[in-house]
């Protein structure tokens, strides 16, 4: 199992050596609901929102993983982003299952995503939606 190797964090940034050695600086908007990928120039290595994370409308501490890109894969640094938002928001971040639905909120699963968040359910790092 890969994984970032977590070096420092400061205001909402965390940094992450990946098995390169390259460096990856992960951070949480101003919104709180998103977290986005940077290189040490500051250049953004994704898009926006390449986490996107949308509050449950019927409890303020359940997100909703909505949107899931990692513009350097198999490096650990999607569990980073996951492990980043719950720790800072204290939250729980569910997502829904992959039934082949496109869906406006861009929660649907797809490419890797169903088998990475299979993944992070069992690790308990995201829940099943209840409905």
């Amino acid at each position: 199992m890969v994984r970032a190797e977590f070096i420092s964090e400061e205001n909402l940034k965390r940094k992450y050596k990946i098995k390169n050695g390259k460096i990856v600086i992960l951070k949480i908007e101003d919104d709180f609901d998103e977290v986005t990928f940077w290189d040490e120039q500051n250049i953004q290595l994704g898009n926006d929102r390449d986490f996107l994370f949308i509050e449950d409308e019927y409890n303020e501490n359940r997100y909703l993983l909505a949107r899931m890109y990692v513009p350097i894969i198999q490096n650990g640094l999607g569990r980073a982003a996951i492990e980043f938002f719950t720790e800072h928001t204290d939250a729980v971040v569910y997502a829904r299952e992959h039934d082949g639905n496109t869906r406006d909120d861009g929660s649907h699963l797809t490419g890797d995503a169903p088998m990475f968040v299979g993944k992070m359910q069992k690790e308990g790092l995201i829940e099943k939606a209840i409905i």
